[in-house]
C-alpha cells in the first residue's frame, strides 16, 4: 500500500495545479529562491512544507524572486498535486507547517496551464521610510530610517519623470540584457512618520525599485529633481545614479493577473 503524507496523492487524481498567496519576514532568508546549500530560501521552506502534506515532492514557482531581506505581503507561488485536498484544506494545512517568519494567506485551484511568473500582468512593491528625529527600533526592520522633513511634493514631480517606457540601466545592478521596462504607477503615500512609496510594474529589473527608492528619497531632501532624473536615465550609467536603499524598507504587497 502507498504510504501517503497528512494529504496524499493519488496516482489516478488528475494534475491540478493550485495558487498560493504568501507573506512572509524576509529578514532571516536569503531570498525567495531556493539555493541548496547556502541557508534558508522561502521557495525552499514552502517547498518542504507541502512534501510533508501531500507526501510528494513539489517545486513551486513564485511570482517574482524577491532579494536577500525583502519582505513579502502577497507573493504569489503556484505549484502542481494530484492532492485530493481542496485548497482551503491545503492552506490550513500550510498553517500548521510553515515556520513562523511565513504564512499562506489564501490557496486556490486555477487553471492547469497557468503559471505564477508568466501570468502575472503586474507586481506592486511598497519602499517604507519612517521619517524621524530619533530612531524606531521597533521598526527598524521593515522600513528606512530618514532624519528630518521631505519634501513630497517634490518626491511626486520627481516620481513623474521615471513613470512610463525607459531603459532604466542607471536604475540597475542587472549583469546585462535588456534594460528597458515599462513603469506603470509611482505613489507616494505619508501616514504619521512613515513615508510609503508604491512602484507598480509588470516587472522590474534587479534591485530596480531599490534604487528608484534612495532616487526619490534624495528629491525629497533636495539633492536631485526631475530635470537630473532625465538626463540619468538618458546617460543610462549606473555609476552616475545614486546607490540602493536597504532590502528591509521594501515589500512585494501583490501580484495582479
Amino acid at each position: 500500500m502507498t504510504r501517503f503524507g497528512m494529504g496524499g496523492h493519488d496516482a489516478a487524481m488528475p494534475r491540478r495545479n493550485f495558487l498560493l498567496t504568501l507573506a512572509y519576514e524576509g529578514a532571516d532568508f536569503l531570498g525567495w529562491q531556493r539555493l541548496p546549500g547556502k541557508g534558508r530560501s522561502v521557495q525552499g521552506e514552502v517547498e518542504a512544507a507541502l512534501a510533508r502534506i501531500l507526501g510528494e515532492s513539489v517545486e513551486i514557482t513564485g511570482a517574482g524572486r524577491t532579494d536577500a531581506g525583502v519582505h513579502a505581503e502577497g507573493q504569489a507561488a503556484s505549484f502542481h498535486s494530484r492532492t485530493p485536498l481542496s485548497p482551503g484544506a491545503l492552506c490550513e494545512l500550510l498553517a500548521k507547517e510553515l515556520p513562523a517568519d511565513i504564512a499562506c494567506r489564501s490557496c486556490r485551484e486555477v487553471d492547469p496551464r497557468f503559471h505564477a511568473r508568466f501570468r502575472a500582468k503586474a507586481k506592486v512593491y511598497r519602499y517604507r521610510l519612517h521619517v524621524a528625529w530619533e530612531p524606531d527600533p521597533s521598526v527598524r526592520g521593515r522600513s528606512f530610517h530618514v532624519r528630518g522633513k521631505l519634501d513630497l511634493e517634490a518626491m511626486r514631480r520627481t516620481a513623474a519623470v521615471m513613470v512610463g517606457e525607459h531603459d532604466f540601466r542607471a536604475f540597475s545592478n542587472s549583469g546585462g540584457g535588456e534594460t528597458s521596462r515599462s513603469l506603470t504607477e509611482v505613489r507616494i503615500e505619508s501616514s504619521g512618520d512613515f513615508v510609503d512609496m508604491y512602484f507598480l510594474a509588470p516587472g522590474f529589473l534587479t534591485n530596480q525599485v531599490r534604487i528608484m527608492a534612495a532616487v526619490l528619497l534624495e528629491a525629497g531632501q533636495g539633492k536631485l529633481g526631475p530635470e537630473e532624473v532625465s538626463r540619468l536615465l538618458a546617460a543610462r550609467v549606473r555609476s552616475q545614479a545614486p546607490g540602493m536603499l536597504g532590502a528591509f524598507g521594501l515589500c512585494l504587497m501583490e501580484v495582479r493577473y
